[in-house]
């Protein structure tokens, strides 16, 4: 049998319809491809050779970055790109170890003359922390910027970033660069900071909106910040380890000052923290704003006379989260006498939530620990759904008494009670 002689693989008349895309399609196609993968259409045909090298967006991640080579041949594909780019680029995020920060030197610089819009960098150096460049302030187009593991340094002579909405920074700042770098900001609308200890955050940012803030600080002011409505603070401090940093602290200073936030959360030891200070029945001004308040709570009666003070001052509230926190496994079963005698003897939970629509607890542990929920299920009468989440310690002999016991109780709506099983909450 004779073969057949094999012909060219397309016919005078056959289209390529890779190659003939129209250009948006391609365009489209290179966004949503891997920086990895958008890079090898090359090898596509000549119309895609070189078609990459105008993308907008670049992303280094794990992912798009080859197992097992070595971080010079990450740092040169890296470079490789950079070098190659053709035009502006809107956004670069790099989250890969390299071998030294003079790459990061040279890609800042490069970038600060693309008019890089987000920039998003994680520089894994073992040895030592990251010193961004000064070239990093020369980027005035920036609106997102992202440090994780960098030591950002703000000199005197910086005029701003004039276009950043959003900042995030990671153990990267003092806390008066931060200061001073968000006052030179006037468009800042979010900022998430990761800081370890700050003895003091005075943020003037008259067009913040969101706030969340992990670490420890001394004194909190935001006063300047009248458009904030979402904030979130997290304490990763222990009391033990607080000494005279707390002395002075006064929680109505604190919340005094946050008149328009819609969402709060105060998580970790925040809330004990707070109530070093005295405690008011109810605050200075109304929250009307108030729709979502999460907390995390030890279950005394400093930190439970600071939640009603709270919500006495949120008349509005629609949604309220509680964590149930431990400072061992064996001392929710230790409380003190007078923290059981709380309810009864000392306060009466006079906070008619009339707003409020869902109610999740986590870390529910004993049959104290029911009587805060039993005022909230009586005192709501348009509640629609609490759920509930034991400690993952409870056995399950303790669950099944919990629950017995939180049926019992009487509620002002038909609201629905879900018991979704244990809830990991760490101990402090």
């Amino acid at each position: 049998m004779k073969k057949r002689k094999r012909t060219g693989q397309f016919s005078q008349g056959s289209i390529d319809s890779i190659s003939n895309l129209p250009e948006d399609v391609m365009n489209l196609i290179l966004v949503r491809l891997p920086i990895r993968d958008a890079v090898r259409t090359g090898i596509l045909s000549k119309k895609w050779r070189y078609k990459w090298v105008n993308i907008p967006d670049i992303v280094f991640n794990e992912g798009c970055l080859m197992k097992g080579k070595s971080k010079t041949k990450h740092a040169s594909a890296v470079d490789h790109v950079l070098l190659s780019h053709v035009g502006p680029i809107c956004k670069f995020s790099c989250m890969s170890y390299v071998p030294g920060g003079s790459h990061f030197d040279r890609w800042i610089l490069i970038l600060s003359k693309k008019g890089i819009k987000k920039l998003s960098l994680k520089v894994n150096l073992l040895e030592k922390r990251y010193y961004v460049p000064s070239s990093i302030f020369n980027c005035q187009e920036l609106c997102h910027l992202e440090l994780f593991y960098c030591i950002l340094k703000v000199p005197p002579t910086f005029k701003g970033f004039h276009n950043l909405l959003v900042l995030d920074l990671d153990n990267s700042i003092s806390e008066d660069d931060i200061e001073y770098l968000i006052s030179k900001c006037p468009l800042l609308e979010r900022l998430k900071l990761y800081a370890e200890f700050f003895k003091r955050f005075h943020i003037h940012a008259p067009n913040l909106r969101y706030l969340e803030f992990y670490g420890f600080f001394r004194d909190l002011s935001i006063g300047s910040s009248p458009l904030l409505t979402n904030m979130s603070l997290d304490f990763c401090l222990p009391p033990d380890y607080w000494d005279d940093y707390e002395k002075g602290n006064n929680f109505l200073q604190f919340i005094g000052c946050s008149h328009g936030i819609e969402r709060l959360a105060l998580k970790g030891t925040v809330l004990q923290f707070l109530c070093v200070g005295s405690i008011p029945e109810k605050l200075s001004a109304t929250y009307d704003h108030l729709k979502c308040l999460e907390v995390d709570i030890k279950l005394n009666s400093k930190e439970i006379l600071a939640i009603l003070c709270i919500l006495r001052s949120a008349p509005n509230l629609k949604e309220l989260k509680i964590g149930y926190y431990l400072d061992s496994v064996e001392g929710r079963y230790d409380l003190f006498e007078e923290e059981g005698d709380f309810w009864g003897a000392e306060t009466q939970f006079d906070c008619l939530l009339s707003h409020l629509r869902t109610v999740e607890v986590f870390g529910v542990a004993t049959l104290l620990d029911l009587v805060f929920i039993r005022c909230i299920l009586s005192n709501a009468p348009v509640l629609e759904i609490m759920k509930i989440y034991t400690n993952d310690y409870v056995e399950a002999e303790e669950v099944s008494r919990i629950l017995k016991e939180l049926l019992r109780f009487r509620r002002a709506s038909t609201a629905e009670i879900l018991y979704l099983g244990h809830y990991e909450v760490t101990s402090w």
